[in-house]
């Protein structure tokens, strides 16, 4: 006999007191499979799955599709959710779905996804997905609140909050976990079963005539289920690494930290420079002047600190902070990449969680490794990674210059466009062009270091960084940095002007509909916070920047090279391909990578390999 559950549902007034059916037996089986046959809206059913840890294994397994197992499924509709055993009855789940020719809708169903793709034999039909979760990202990215609870409390019914409480209060009190609460505990597979019916009211009422074609957000909302597919499919396939070489790093670094410590007891009256109290104290003993202080007043050892002490004249107060710096990279280098790849890896595989829409801008962001956090330009974390396969080379392909750029194309300023055109023409480099122009001095090369402070003050604007920031970024004083701003904001203004404009609308947005946004070429808007009207120029390159590099990768799918995608890294896609296609293949990449209608400067890229290590490149 079915088990089902009413003690809940029935105060749920904005649910509608939905059914909960537990699958035990055939009889219940065949009821589900002639309820999958049922007419429904959309011809849509909502999928989640309940997973756990393998017994005497750590309870974050449950969360990895390569360490924990799949205990329940659920399939709903707006009206009744069925959990499903997996052990028992899985083969239930694959009819069903096999034989189901309509939408699939999940929330974050990313997650399910990985799981089903790994653990089994169901083929996730990507083209008839749909994503509550992706749908709360891309239609209120102010939010911050796209969690199904949430959202079900403030939009569906505060209520149904109640399932999860009690199942919270359970786990304390019997000591369960994911993979140990019993199936067939009641407030368990309930809470599983009802987030389908949750998931499905709010895809129903909320979000899908919000996303649906010809609706202000559906192309945005494609572009971000398709990346999501892809996305999925490198977080399955991975990135394979050199563990002997992590090891090997990973002690270098270890024992260069240390070396930092023992110099810093052993001249700076046994300071340990690894504790900001005593950093304080030491710098202070110096007469060193602080300007940056933590929450509660005492002096600070942050990084903006220790790069303002780096260029004190005292050279006690100038090595202590230069030593500090070294010391925090070598550190965080050690611990954040080398030993998290060495505890992470399967079988020398990482596979990195791909947050496709981390930003509000829709920029994307890597975990578990934190590849957006990698130094810029520095090789040794990035020699850590092979080509995936034996006969295959990395290649690479990044956006060149893709914020400055749109910029160009933005402000109209007809001075920076012909800059980038000439460059593009000539093989140049526009940030030198701009240094030899700003210093009067065409006999400058790339590898002069003024260079560096008109990418700092070239990104500082695009970022709302004031020349302090800038400053401090590029280790140079106020005046030095002040002395480029005030050139290339003379020689180009159609910036600044595209900045008011944007500035401009948005507080008119802000008079008219009572929030400033700018909206994207996608129909995607991006609201301003507390309506800091500053931030919406850098929301509007920012934000068509990442669905640039979007609607490249799903070019680059669409050519058929997506299963040898590695990580997408800030504007870069990384991949691993055999070395005897390398050369066909990248320039297929990089015309996926280039776009040149609709734009007066073209958006360009490049692409480069095969590399022995993704490190090669650089």
């Amino acid at each position: 006999m079915t088990r089902m559950w009413t003690t809940l549902t029935t105060t749920m007034t904005g649910l509608g007191n939905p059914q909960l059916k537990l699958i035990t037996s055939a009889a219940d089986a065949q009821e589900f499979l002639r309820w999958m046959g049922q007419r429904r809206p959309l011809n849509a059913v909502a999928v989640d799955l309940e997973t756990g840890e393998h017994p005497g294994k750590p309870k974050d397994d449950a969360l990895s599709p390569f360490k924990g197992k799949i205990r329940l499924a659920q399939v709903g509709d707006a009206e009744t959710g069925w959990a499903i055993p997996w052990e028992e009855w899985s083969g239930v789940f694959y009819e069903a779905m096999d034989a189901h020719e309509g939408l699939i809708v999940g929330h974050n169903f990313a997650f399910d996804a990985k799981w089903l793709t790994v653990l089994s034999r169901y083929k996730v039909p990507w083209d008839r997905v749909h994503d509550t979760m992706i749908a709360s990202q891309v239609t209120n990215p102010a939010s911050g609140t796209h969690g199904l609870k949430p959202l079900t409390r403030i939009l569906v019914d505060p209520a149904a909050a109640a399932a999860q409480e009690v199942l919270d209060k359970a786990f304390i009190q019997h000591g369960w976990t994911w993979g140990t609460v019993p199936i067939t505990y009641g407030p368990y597979w309930q809470y599983g079963a009802l987030d389908t019916v949750i998931t499905m009211k709010l895809f129903l009422e909320h979000f899908w005539p919000k996303i649906q074609p010809g609706a202000q957000f559906h192309e945005a909302y494609q572009i971000e289920i398709s990346t999501r597919q892809i996305a999925n499919g490198m977080e399955i396939r991975g990135a394979r690494i050199d563990v002997e070489y992590c090891e090997q790093k990973y002690t270098e670094l270890n024992d260069y930290a240390q070396s930092v410590k023992e110099w810093a007891h052993a001249n700076y009256q046994g300071t340990n420079i690894a504790s900001a109290a005593q950093l304080g104290f030491a710098f202070s003993k110096l007469g060193a002047e602080f300007t940056e202080f933590t929450p509660r007043g005492a002096p600070s050892a942050n990084a903006e600190q220790m790069k303002k002490f780096a260029l004190d004249t005292d050279p006690y107060v100038k090595n202590l902070a230069q030593q500090r710096l070294a010391y925090i990279k070598a550190d965080k280098v050690a611990k954040s990449y080398f030993l998290n790849f060495m505890d992470n890896h399967i079988d020398g595989v990482l596979h990195p969680s791909i947050k496709t829409l981390e930003a509000r801008t829709g920029r994307m962001s890597i975990t578990n490794p934190a590849l957006q956090t990698l130094p810029s330009g520095d090789a040794t974390v990035r020699r850590a990674f092979l080509p995936f396969r034996e006969g295959e080379g990395i290649v690479s392909s990044d956006l060149d210059q893709v914020e400055f750029r749109l910029t160009a194309n933005f402000s109209k300023d007809e001075a920076l466009i012909n800059l980038f055109l000439e460059a593009d023409r000539v093989g140049g480099d526009v940030f030198t062009s701009i240094m030899q122009q700003i210093y009067d001095d065409p006999t400058l090369t790339k590898e002069d270091k003024r260079r560096k402070l008109v990418k700092a003050t070239v990104y500082g604007k695009l970022y709302g960084a004031g020349v302090e920031k800038m400053a401090l970024q590029s280790m140079v004083t106020h005046d030095a940095m002040q002395a480029v701003v005030s050139a290339f904001d003379a020689a180009y203004p159609g910036i600044k002007r595209f900045q008011k404009e944007v500035e401009r609308l948005g507080s008119e947005l802000l008079r008219r509909e009572g929030q400033a946004y700018v909206e994207l070429s996608s129909g995607r808007r991006l609201p301003a916070d507390d309506n800091r009207l500053y931030a919406l120029t850098n929301y509007t390159i920012q934000g068509t920047a990442a669905e640039l590099f979007k609607r490249n990768l799903i070019e680059i799918d669409k050519a058929g090279l997506g299963e040898y995608m590695v990580v997408p890294v800030h504007d870069e896609i990384v991949m691993s391909i055999p070395k005897e296609d390398a050369a066909e293949a990248m320039v297929t990449i990089q015309e996926c990578m280039t776009t040149r209608e609709g734009y007066r400067v073209p958006l360009t890229a490049g692409v480069e390999g095969p590399f022995d290590r993704w490190g090669d490149k650089y």
